[in-house]
């Protein structure tokens, strides 16, 4: 069956204090070994993953900090996995980088690898949200990046941008917003900071050491570069995601419709694309242990409860511009409960969903606002 690929490499140059996805930073010989047992795991994959026989349809080099491994690392997994599984002759192939662990020949090699969609994680253009975020390059090395990428042969590049920082001011915000729209990027994310618990800076929220933004000023800035993007001819087509027409980012729309996907590396997580999904544990070193003992280093698996896919079917197709039909729903719910579903929806604030008799959709307003939109909604679902 076909199916999407996702590769967890999570080794970093520094630990970003907001960041709460597993990362550790490098020794010597780490990113060596990391990719080795990256292709073991791969091989092992093939055997306890009868679901996943490809071709593969996508696959995504996240982390961490993926542009740290060398171009010949990511060739050896990209040759490994069209041994293993054939990838697709059209297939988005997409790398996350970091400013500053990038060049000109680093990102051709990549280019001649297979990788044919770049993610900078750029965050701002401003020096003093880089100093909060502790990131580790500045704003001329994130424009020197995407000019090393369109030199390389990249034509289809994303940029990351995080809003919501303390102190933020609406003009900061606009200022990053033109400085990425002057690079002309075909995808852009943009995130509102959170306050991730065990991250420094949730720590230091709780010890008075910085100041959230007001929520007020966070919808403001968030509906200002909805407005903006979607100005300059980019598409709002998931809560943090913009894109060029035609160039959406290929792979997270498979999380977001349910596809399956297999995840390798510390820490990452698979789904069958029914009901069955497992996660890899979140530590480099058992991890390792495991492949090298020939077993796939698998932490937890769990099946998905009826009412669970239900919700988690509602709350990402609302994430989606497109959001969800009646017959859809009808089809999922039962003709009640898409009744009760559209009944409550109505109930909403009108400036935050569009609906209709034949289609439901969250507008900018109710992305903001989509944790609370949802817990209303999941009150009309059918119970277990």
């Amino acid at each position: 069956m076909p199916f999407h690929l996702y590769f967890h490499l999570p080794y970093c140059r520094r630990r970003c204090p907001y960041c709460d996805f597993y990362k550790k930073v490098p020794k010597d010989g780490d990113l060596e070994r990391l990719a080795t047992a990256i292709r073991a795991e791969l091989s092992l994959a093939t055997r306890a993953t009868p679901w996943a026989t490809g071709p593969v349809q996508t696959a995504y080099f996240g982390g961490g900090t993926p542009s740290l491994q060398s171009p010949a690392e990511i060739a050896s997994i990209l040759t490994e996995t069209t041994r293993l599984f054939r990838i697709e002759a059209d297939a988005e192939v997409t790398l996350e980088a970091n400013p500053g662990t990038v060049t000109l020949d680093s990102l051709t090699r990549l280019r001649e690898s297979g990788v044919n969609r770049l993610s900078l994680g750029g965050q701002s253009f401003s020096e003093r949200k880089l100093a909060i975020l502790y990131r580790d390059h500045t704003a001329v090395e994130i424009e020197q990046a995407i000019v090393a990428a369109r030199a390389s042969g990249f034509s289809n590049l994303s940029l990351d941008l995080i809003f919501g920082l303390p102190g933020e001011s609406i003009s900061e915000w606009q200022t990053d917003l033109d400085r990425a729209l002057a690079l002309d990027p075909e995808h852009v994310s943009l995130y509102n900071l959170e306050y991730h618990e065990a991250t420094p800076l949730y720590r230091w929220r709780e010890q008075r050491r910085v100041k959230p933004l007001d929520e007020d000023l966070e919808f403001e800035l968030y509906i200002s570069a909805h407005e903006r993007l979607t100005s300059a001819g980019y598409e709002h087509y998931e809560v943090s995601n913009f894109a060029k027409p035609g160039l959406r980012s290929r792979h997270n729309s498979a999380y977001w419709t349910g596809a399956p996907y297999l995840g390798l590396g510390p820490s990452a997580h698979s789904f069958d694309g029914e009901r069955r999904r497992f996660a890899n544990v979140a530590d480099v070193d058992q991890w390792h242990a495991r492949i090298e003992r020939g077993e796939l280093p698998i932490s937890r698996e769990w099946i998905s409860s009826p009412r669970e896919l239900i919700e988690e079917w509602l709350s990402l197709a609302l994430r989606r511009c497109e959001g969800i039909g009646y017959d859809a729903a009808v089809a999922r719910l039962g003709a009640a409960a898409a009744t009760t579903l559209w009944r409550k929806a109505r109930t909403l604030p009108a400036d935050s969903c569009a609906i209709s008799d034949q289609a439901l959709r969250l507008s900018a307003r109710g992305w903001f606002r989509e944790n609370s939109v949802l817990l209303w909604l999941f009150e009309a679902l059918p119970v277990d």
